[in-house]
């Protein structure tokens, strides 16, 4: 995450490119978004009684 949240100087065009690929995903689409909060806050789980 660190990767696709920060402009580093020496990254090329290419990369740059995948970067904000990746960002538009994160931040454009329920799927991203469901895959940052799943990996942050965890998996849905059933109560154990």
């Amino acid at each position: 995450m660190t990767s696709v949240l920060h402009n580093f100087p020496d990254t090329d065009a290419f990369s740059q490119r995948i970067q904000q690929t990746e960002l538009d995903y994160y931040v454009g689409s329920q799927a991203g978004r469901r895959t940052i909060a799943e990996n942050y806050v965890g998996l849905p789980y059933e109560a154990i009684e």
